[in-house]
């Protein structure tokens, strides 16, 4: 009798202290909403006092996601160049972290930066198809085409975990239903998670910067639609560094936010 009734009281306190958790794990939820608002708010009537809308569910919640450290992937390059060229292309070092591969269709260089160019005869048949195909099997974004008569570009961007790199694009030039050259910069499926000293720039953090240089730069900006998760592509110093960074959408133009650095990029 006394070990059940021992049973039913730690029982009893086992479910106490997980009903304190979730009671304090709630309250805490709800000052994190409530000072979310605030901040919301307060924004919201800062860009309104310097003539600018701000919709208020403009304003990210989510995380910014670690820098990555890539390191280059020689075997990938290989792949996407036998597909650019339609063959097993012949390889050779060219120095200084230049590869180039040839074959009957043309010729592909990539470099240590991931940048490549390729010029010929590239893929057969259906130039979209092509093009779409090139994206999906290497990580891009659905491409954008720009044709008349069979004729004009196709571009697009690299997309990493699901983030867009908007600094790191890929262009097709098509001429009369053909592929004829692929410019861009292609970076390896995977890297290695690099923690900051500081903390990322939340959305709102952002915005402020974002604010600060349109007053400086006097940017013709009248409204915010939407602050979106991306990367900066950084090949500066070895190895190549993918920086998270804000990209703050506005009605003119995007204008990209480094993370890390509060740095300012306006958009294409």
């Amino acid at each position: 009798m006394e070990r059940y009734r021992l049973k039913n009281i730690i029982i009893l306190i086992l479910v106490l202290v997980n009903a304190f958790l979730l009671a304090s794990l709630s309250i805490r939820k709800s000052a994190e909403q409530d000072a979310f608002r605030r901040t919301a708010e307060q924004l919201v009537t800062l860009f309104a006092a310097d003539g600018m809308d701000l919709d208020i569910y403009a304003i990210s919640r989510d995380t910014p996601p670690e820098a990555q450290a890539l390191t280059r992937d020689t075997a990938l390059e290989a792949q996407a160049a036998a597909y650019l060229l339609g063959d097993t292309p012949a390889e050779s070092d060219q120095g200084g972290g230049i590869y180039e591969y040839k074959a009957a269709a043309g010729t592909v260089l990539f470099r240590s930066s991931g940048s490549f160019e390729a010029a010929g005869t590239l893929g057969q048949g259906d130039p979209e198809a092509f093009c779409q195909e090139f994206c999906e099997t290497f990580s891009y974004a659905e491409p954008k085409f720009q044709l008349e008569d069979g004729s004009g570009t196709a571009a697009t961007y690299f997309l990493y975990n699901g983030f867009p790199v908007f600094n790191c694009t890929a262009t097709f030039t098509i001429e009369d239903d053909v592929v004829t050259s692929a410019t861009g910069i292609l970076l390896p499926s995977t890297g290695t998670l690099t923690a900051s000293q500081q903390t990322p720039l939340s959305a709102a953090g952002a915005l402020i910067a974002f604010q600060r240089m349109r007053q400086e730069a006097v940017a013709v900006v009248s409204a915010v639609v939407g602050t979106h998760l991306c990367y900066e592509l950084q090949t500066s110093s070895a190895p190549m560094m993918l920086v998270p960074a804000w990209r703050v959408a506005t009605d003119t133009t995007d204008y990209y936010v480094n993370c890390q650095s509060g740095a300012i990029t306006a958009g294409a």
